[in-house]
Parts: structure tokens; C-alpha cells; sequence
């Protein structure tokens, strides 16, 4: 018997976390899923409700500026001041919530895409919380590329305030993505070669919004106090992606990443690339066997000892 239930968490600054959890009759493990950028929590609804069905409780919520009850002027900023440390504080008492609900139990923290970031600076904070890191269509720290990038968003900002939703950006970054797949039906055929997914979310309001560059300031920021060498070393991390992910520089930047955390000391890492997947393998036309892969990390990490690359 698979139950979900609405989760809402209030935070010290006022701001309410929203989500939902859904769990089997008698979980194995738990599973929070940290999401990517102009998207949301109940995205992942499905992939929940099958995890539960085969023994996993997940938790689904929305980052500051997404999701439900987000305002839509508020749609895509994460806060005024602090944003990065906010959003990585919100996750801290999701996680914290996790562990008192379920106590004892084996917690895996998911993160994609922006949500991947979001959770490598959890994890460099608080590794100790976790059972496994789980990272889906993430990226290497690209230092030189993320400086020149927070170089224009800041002069932007300066000129036009944090609010400002800068086209310049949105084609510097998802419409670069979408390119690399033209002649373009949509403008999100990057995320899947499932046409009903992709359709979905275009369908979606809270969805493929433009960010403020408040929080691409905040995001760039975040990105760049990433250091593996500051992970628990014994803490599991799993990097899985698709080849053709412009996110993921077609696997080339994913693979770099994956390395980078194995030369950084971390004692299990593990890559899994799917071929010819896009940015969101979680809704590709092999999604079947993309959630099987994920609930084998979740209930059999004891099976992913030692390191391996796709």
C-alpha cells in the first residue's frame, strides 16, 4: 500500500517548504530528489510513486522560486540576499526531516541537473547525514568558464538589478542546449527524445521559465565552492547521464567530473552513461531501465563497491 502526503516545512526566515512524500507500507530506504532549474518537485511524481511500490519512501519538494505557491513574480529567484545558503539550508531540514521520520533507515540524496549542484554543496556541508550522493545530468566545474559567466550576470545585475530575467542568459544557456538538436521541433528538445515528455513541459506553467539573475549569481557562486576534496571520503556517489546531454557536454564533461571526484580521494564513485540520452534521463524513451538503475542504487548500494566508469 503506496500513501502520499503533502509535505510543508517552515524555515527560520519565514519561507514555507512545500512538497509531498510517499511512502510503502514498510519503507527499506529513503530517497530525497533535490530538482533542476525552471522546473519542480512534482515532476518526479511518478518516478516516486514506482520507487514506493518496490520499497522506497521519497521525498519531492521545490527549491525557493519553484513549484507551487511560488508566486509568479517570484518564479525563478531564489532570494534577495543569501540565496545559495538558503536553498542549501532548506535541503538540510528536508534531510533533517527525513532522517527523524524515518529513523535508521538508509537515506540517498538524488540531485539533477541544478538540483546535482545543489546537492554536492549539501553533501561538502554535511556528508555525515547521508547514506549515498546521487548525481543525474550533472557537470564538471568548468572554474574558468564559471568566472567569465558570473563576470557578464554580475555586470548585468549592476545595470539591471537582481530581478532582471535576462534573455542574454537564457540563450547563452538553454538555447545553446537547444541547438545542438536542430532543426528544432520545440524549444526543449534538449531535455528528451520522448516528444510526450517534452510537450508536457513546455505544457507546464512551472516550467521553462526565465531565471532572475539573482540566482544565476547565487547558482555560479554555489558551483564554484565545489570541492570534491572537501567530500566525506567514504560517502557513495553515483554520477549517471546521456551522451547527447548538452548539460553534460555530451558526456566529455560528465566523465571529467566523475574523474575529478575519484582523483579527490572519494573511495566509491561510479558512472553510468546511457547512450543517445538526453538532459533528463529520468523521462527518456528508456526511462524503464534509467529507474531500475536508480532503485538498484537505492537498495543495493552494499553492490556498488569499488569504483567503475561507463
Amino acid at each position: 500500500m503506496t500513501d502520499t502526503h503533502p509535505l510543508s516545512l517552515d524555515t527560520p526566515d519565514q519561507h514555507t517548504i512545500t512538497g509531498s512524500l510517499t511512502t510503502p507500507a514498510n519503507p527499506a530506504g529513503v530517497l530525497v530528489i533535490s530538482h533542476g532549474m525552471a522546473e519542480h518537485g512534482d515532476r518526479y511524481a511518478p518516478l516516486a510513486r514506482w520507487l514506493a511500490d518496490r520499497g522506497l519512501a521519497v521525498i519531492t519538494y521545490h527549491h525557493r522560486g519553484h513549484g507551487t505557491g511560488c508566486p509568479a513574480t517570484a518564479l525563478g529567484h531564489y532570494a534577495d540576499t543569501r540565496g545559495w545558503l538558503r536553498v542549501i539550508s532548506d535541503l538540510h531540514q528536508v534531510i533533517q526531516y527525513a532522517r527523524a521520520r524515518f529513523p535508521g533507515l538508509p537515506l540517498h540524496l538524488l540531485g539533477h541537473s541544478m538540483g546535482s549542484f545543489i546537492a554536492q554543496s549539501y553533501a561538502q556541508q554535511h556528508g555525515d547525514t547521508l547514506d549515498s550522493l546521487i548525481l543525474s545530468a550533472t557537470n564538471r566545474i568548468d572554474r574558468r568558464q564559471l568566472l567569465a559567466s558570473g563576470a557578464l550576470v554580475r555586470l548585468i545585475r549592476l545595470v539591471r538589478g537582481k530581478g532582471h530575467r535576462s534573455r542574454l542568459v537564457a540563450r547563452l544557456t538553454f538555447d545553446q542546449f537547444n541547438h545542438r538538436f536542430r532543426p528544432n521541433r520545440t524549444s526543449a528538445d534538449w531535455l528528451s527524445r520522448d516528444p510526450e515528455q517534452v510537450d508536457r513541459y513546455i505544457a507546464d506553467p512551472l516550467c521553462g521559465f526565465t531565471c532572475t539573475v539573482g540566482l544565476w549569481q547565487d547558482f555560479i557562486g554555489g558551483m564554484l565552492g565545489i570541492r570534491p576534496s572537501l567530500w566525506r571520503k567514504n560517502l557513495p556517489v553515483h554520477l549517471f547521464s546521456g551522451t547527447a546531454d548538452p548539460v553534460g557536454e555530451m558526456g566529455r564533461g560528465v566523465r571529467r567530473h566523475f574523474q575529478a571526484i575519484r582523483e579527490a580521494g572519494i573511495e566509491n564513485v561510479t558512472l553510468r552513461l546511457f547512450e543517445g540520452g538526453r538532459h533528463e534521463m529520468l523521462n527518456e524513451i528508456n526511462r524503464d531501465e534509467v529507474w531500475q538503475y536508480l532503485h538498484s542504487l537505492c537498495l543495493y548500494r552494499e553492490n556498488q563497491a569499488g569504483q567503475s566508469a561507463a
